[in-house]
């Protein structure tokens, strides 16, 4: 007997299949189309709920709030977050990025806060960002004394990985005695650094000599203006700046400071005097006061001098002192300092003229000698200008010529000068003023060094 309720297995065939098949079992094909039918009905209502399912998902989906949007974090978050020592809302500024040198309203610092609580652990920086940089860069007076109390190897001149220094940032800082205090604390320096000449201008834009003098203290070498070679006095000299010049001397620049051996363009322009230009240019070690004594800056000459200028100091190549610079260039009033003195022209002086060939001794504007004399001939004309006697030889012999010149007077430095000889009614020298032998004996005599000379 077959068992008509129990379910007829499909197996491999197909529900489409058992549909179309032919079956010869007498009385039962109805009932075997009505249970496909069946099948079909239940295939139906299963993909309309899975519909329904879908479209109600879709609708869930299209009405669902979107995710909550990022929340920013401000710098002052992280620095209540050390302030209290939350180390869970520490750690979460940091992964969203939160900025560890930002501060908050006050102006305080992650870092600040952290070395106030003494929380070393959350303080140090990798960079080597130190909590006193910290302090310096923000002007906080207070904490920097605080942590300087505790800084038993402070090093001033210490830099971060990307170059910043605590002199930097006290800068930055912009409080006085915070810079002060790391000026102070500097070592020697072979050599200027960018912050240090920050330092070094703000001090002499705010007239701070102490500064000044600290700052000038603290470096083996000059100070110079950025990206020059030439020394800031010998820059001030150039430009006639008084102001500098009085202020870098009274802080104690070096009055025996040396020029470079290849001199700033700029500076070279500031040079008019195309003699002391080659000075410059062609020899080595002139110093400040050769500068001030070829320019003819009277007053600068005698500050370098009583500030300790040695004016025995000679050039390395040509052998030329101060006084050589001034006479060849034709300060004759420069020359008379450096000389140590001489006679104001208004009391005494002597006078050449070349279309006469006569000489005057001139004292207190009055002529009270007169005299012959003989200058350069044709081919050796005597020189016109200002000279001054600069150096007397009884029994002097000349290199030149060979021959004696008594009671020689050389003027400036240079190779001729008044000495007793023949004098005929004419030119008649290789370019020496030659005068009688009572006339040579008594300007020897009676007229001193440094007098002034005009020839013309």
């Amino acid at each position: 007997m077959f068992n008509w309720a129990r379910p007829i297995p499909v197996c491999s065939k197909s529900l489409s299949q058992f549909d179309r098949a032919t079956v010869t079992l007498p009385g039962r094909t109805h009932a075997i189309s009505g249970r496909v039918s069946h099948e079909r009905a239940s295939g139906g209502r299963i993909a309309f709920q899975a519909s329904i399912l879908f479209l109600v998902l879709l609708w869930a989906t299209a009405i669902a709030p979107e995710p909550p949007a990022r929340i920013a974090i401000s710098p002052a978050e992280l620095v209540r977050a050390v302030m209290i020592g939350r180390q869970s809302l520490i750690d979460l500024c940091l992964i969203e990025k939160v900025d560890p040198n930002g501060h908050d309203e006050q102006g305080q610092t992650p870092l600040l806060i952290a070395t106030s609580k003494q929380d070393w652990k959350t303080a140090p920086d990798k960079k080597g960002f130190t909590p006193l940089m910290a302090s310096a860069m923000h002007g906080n007076l207070e904490m920097f004394r605080i942590l300087l109390a505790h800084s038993t190897n402070l090093h001033a001149e210490a830099r971060c990985l990307d170059g910043r220094d605590l002199l930097g940032m006290a800068l930055d800082g912009g409080n006085p005695e915070i810079i002060g205090t790391v000026a102070e604390r500097l070592p020697l320096m072979p050599q200027w650094t960018t912050n240090t000449r920050r330092a070094f201008n703000a001090a002499l834009l705010a007239g701070n000599k102490d500064q000044i003098r600290l700052l000038l203290s603290k470096h083996a070498t000059p100070s110079t203006p950025e990206g020059k070679n030439v020394p800031l006095l010998a820059y001030a000299i150039a430009r006639n700046d008084d102001s500098l010049f009085r202020t870098l001397l009274a802080c104690g620049a070096d009055p025996n400071t040396v020029l470079p051996a290849r001199c700033d363009k700029d500076f070279l322009a500031l040079i008019s005097s195309k003699s002391l230009s080659g000075y410059i240019e062609g020899d080595r070690n002139v110093t400040v006061l050769m500068l001030a004594a070829g320019l003819g800056q009277e007053n600068y000459l005698r500050a370098l001098l009583d500030a300790g200028a040695d004016r025995k100091r000679a050039t390395a190549r040509y052998n030329m002192l101060p006084l050589y610079i001034a006479a060849q260039t034709g300060h004759w009033r420069c020359t008379q300092i450096l000389l140590g003195g001489g006679p104001s022209p208004d009391q005494l002086r002597i006078e050449i003229s070349l279309a006469s060939q006569r000489v005057a001794l001139v004292r207190d504007g009055v002529p009270i000698f007169r005299t012959q004399c003989s200058t350069g001939r044709p081919g050796y004309s005597t020189r016109t200008g200002h000279f001054v006697i600069t150096d007397k030889t009884r029994n002097h012999r000349s290199t030149i010529y060979h021959v004696e010149m008594p009671y020689f007077m050389r003027l400036s430095c240079l190779d001729f000068g008044m000495h007793a000889g023949i004098v005929p009614n004419y030119p008649a020298s290789h370019g020496c003023i030659r005068l009688p032998s009572e006339a040579a004996r008594k300007f020897f005599s009676e007229i001193p060094i440094g007098t002034l000379v005009t020839v013309k």
